[in-house]
């Protein structure tokens, strides 16, 4: 019951500890802190020496094994000549792996003293430190028991009429609250002359464990340089290593002739267009690629990724080709329209063509091509029809319109399609998103099965022997 109440009363506003205790606590907790990462850190250097030291010899042994003689190159083989490693090579070889296996021992034997010059030691202070937690813990639990014994005293003096069982219950945490004060002043007190001592020999042992880590890491690198340096100067390399510009020149005076000859005498390189590029990255184009593919793509080309088969658009000569942009929305086929057997007359003056400067010169009586500006697609979602004359347009436009005759009257109303079977071409591909449409691709020639007057309705129509529904804006007369 008391662990619960004592949970309860981290819950709510705590008081403030006193200020000595306080700036003790506070260091206590950064020393502590302070030695979890010295161990941390000098473990991961202590791996990182050593998976250094690991990678460079198996480098030394890959140099060996390049230089070793090639297997069943003897002299009764077959095939081209080999040419046998100079034996100064070799030996230079085999000496490097000696200098750096016995280098690596070495060097082993100094990091495993890191263990016990710098993370044991830190470890045994971290262990030393440790008991004090279970104080601190026993003095906030005294500070919590103090705290709710007061604020129960505090309530109960807030009662302006206090019966006999009041007055009971506020003596009774009036005895507790003066016991509970006894006790968290006492540890307050402990942790004032406990803490310091401690938390000065946590803070103490830094200048060991920093000098330690400097010794081990000067030794190390002076004895790896030692050793390399003593290796060039055995077989002539220089010591210290020239500049990166004077290894570049000489990187590029043995590695021309061998370019040359390559790109000269074998006639697959010689013609192809590699050989004129730089090698440098620098020069390669920005925003493209070092063979000026991209460069040499006409408009409306595009790169392909392997296995993405090009789409070649196709065209007819019955319609103009026409950009992704102009294309009419695809259908709705949730809400497909009925075949109606006669438009309205607000649906006639809806589906009328704008009048435009190829329009005006055309007879009334021409079929309608949807995908203009301003075209009124039944497939796509319902605009507000009333919206559309407040819609911008611009000044050739709106003097058209303004100079527009009424519309003719609308046609009959035939139920069925004229005697005459009617043929037509799609102006857009159409895939057909639910059973029963007709798919066909832009430039086809459909045979219009039924049909109405406007050109805002789901036709059906035959194709290659297969016929379903379409919309009629998709398509223009022949």
């Amino acid at each position: 019951m008391m662990q619960m109440q004592r949970r309860f009363g981290k819950l709510r506003t705590r008081s403030a500890d006193e200020s000595q205790v306080s700036v003790l606590l506070k260091d206590y907790y950064d020393a502590d802190k302070m030695l979890t990462k010295i161990i941390d850190a000098t473990k991961s250097w202590r791996d990182a020496w050593t998976s250094t030291l690991g990678h460079q010899y198996n480098l030394i042994n890959e140099f060996e094994s390049a230089y070793a003689p090639i297997a069943g190159g003897t002299e009764d083989h077959e095939g081209p000549d080999y040419v046998e490693t100079p034996r100064v090579v070799m030996a230079r070889t085999s000496k490097l792996r000696e200098t750096y296996q016995e280098l690596r021992t070495d060097l082993l034997e100094e990091i495993n003293m890191v263990d016990a010059r710098i993370i044991q030691p830190g470890i045994e202070a971290k262990e030393f430190i440790q008991p004090m937690k279970k104080v601190i813990k026993k003095r906030e639990d005294k500070k919590l028991d103090y705290e709710r014994y007061q604020g129960r005293v505090d309530a109960g003096k807030k009662k302006l009429k206090r019966t006999d069982k009041d007055n009971a219950a506020l003596a009774k945490n009036e005895g507790l609250l003066a016991t509970s004060t006894e006790e968290y002043r006492y540890a307050d007190e402990r942790l004032r002359q406990s803490l310091p001592g401690i938390i000065a020999a946590a803070f103490s042992i830094l200048p060991p464990l920093l000098s330690a880590q400097i010794l081990i890491q000067n030794t190390l690198l002076a004895q790896y340089y030692t050793v390399l340096h003593n290796f060039c100067e055995d077989t002539g390399f220089p010591s210290p290593a020239p500049l990166n510009e004077d290894i570049l020149a000489a990187w590029d005076a043995s590695f021309r002739p061998v370019q040359t000859e390559i790109e000269t005498g074998i006639a697959i390189v010689a013609t192809g267009k590699t050989v004129k590029h730089s090698m440098r990255t620098e020069d390669a184009p920005q925003g493209g690629i070092r063979n000026g593919l991209k460069s040499r793509l006409t408009s409306g080309q595009q790169m392909l990724r392997p296995g993405q088969a090009s789409q070649p658009s196709r065209s007819s000569d019955t319609s103009p080709t026409r950009s992704e942009t102009d294309r009419p929305p695809p259908p709705d086929l949730s809400s497909k329209p009925k075949i109606s057997s006669s438009p309205s007359a607000s649906l006639m003056a809806l589906i009328s063509p704008p009048a435009t400067e190829e329009s005006t010169t055309s007879s009334p009586g021409e079929f309608y091509t949807p995908g203009t500006g301003g075209a009124f697609s039944p497939a796509a979602p319902r605009a507000d029809y009333f919206a559309r004359d407040r819609l911008p347009s611009n000044s050739s436009m709106s003097t058209a319109i303004a100079a527009k005759k009424k519309p003719p009257p609308p046609p009959p109303k035939p139920k069925r399609m004229p005697s005459s079977t009617p043929w037509v071409t799609a102006l857009y591909s159409f895939d057909g998103q639910n059973d029963g449409d007709l798919t066909f691709r832009e430039g086809d020639r459909i045979k219009v099965v039924r049909k109405t007057d406007s050109t805002d309705d789901w036709w059906e129509g035959e194709l290659r022997g297969m016929k379903g529904a379409f919309p009629a804006n998709y398509v223009q007369p022949i």
